[in-house]
């Protein structure tokens, strides 16, 4: 079992997507994302850190270095100084290390809610985890609104069915681009659709970064949510409010 992780930084803030919107988190960002999403604003993830950052003390935005890779027990004693309700596990792509969140999720398990942001497709790191989760954001990655031209529908569908029949709390997220197709729609509905079209579907318009700039017309943002609202119950559009809060 791997006892080491890699991460980018910790800090405290409010969430800022998804169902969980405004909820105080601590946030642990670990390294390492294979994707590579045209929209992505985490380009960090994408490299190795010798260091990561902590917000010391937590909500000042001041941050200590500390060495890569951190062991779970010191992780989890930089961890005491922070006291939000819920650890939001994020990325990068936290199940890229799930061998590691296998050995120190049962170690935080019970004593905070445990919320994991992924992409939804590594299903056998998922198997690993889920047991230690309370609550799950899962991206639907469309090829047309990513850019990398990769089909994960299976993935997806697999990951999905995981969650919903071990009674997980879960929604399903899509970054709305320019370029996201009809047809992906389509296929997003349909695969939602035939797991439980009660799991909530987050529309999150995608935001401009250093290095992507284009937006999506909110007139396209409301005709895809009306599209998927004639098959699914549940179907919000949330943009990521953090960036307009302006806090980490």
């Amino acid at each position: 079992m791997k006892h080491e992780a890699r991460l980018i930084e910790i800090f405290s803030s409010i969430q800022g997507e998804g169902t969980m919107m405004g909820e105080p988190m601590t946030f642990v960002r670990f390294e390492q994302c294979s994707f590579g999403c045209r929209y992505c604003d985490t380009p960090e993830s994408f490299r190795k850190h010798k260091q990561f950052r902590v917000e010391n003390p937590p909500k000042s935005k001041t941050f200590l270095p500390l060495p890569n890779p951190v062991s779970a027990p010191n992780l989890n004693e930089l961890l005491l100084t922070f006291n939000d309700p819920t650890i939001s596990i994020t990325g990068g792509e936290p199940l890229e290390q799930a061998e590691f969140l296998s050995t120190w999720l049962p170690m935080q398990f019970g004593k905070r809610k445990i919320f994991l942001e992924t992409n939804g497709v590594h299903v056998e790191g998922l198997k690993s985890v889920l047991p230690y989760l309370n609550i799950i954001s899962m991206d639907l990655k469309p090829p047309t609104s990513t850019g990398t031209n990769k089909v994960y529908w299976k993935e997806h569908a697999e990951f999905l069915q995981l969650c919903v029949a071990n009674q997980k709390e879960i929604y399903v997220k899509i970054v709305v681009t320019p370029k996201l197709s009809d047809r992906d729609i389509e296929e997003c509905i349909r695969l939602v659709s035939q797991v439980s079209r009660y799991v909530p579907l987050i529309l999150q318009p995608v935001s401009q970064t250093l290095t992507y700039h284009d937006a999506v017309d909110n007139n396209r943002v409301r005709s895809i949510e009306r599209t998927c609202k004639a098959y699914l119950p549940d179907v919000r559009v949330i943009p990521q409010m953090h960036k307009i809060w302006n806090v980490l």
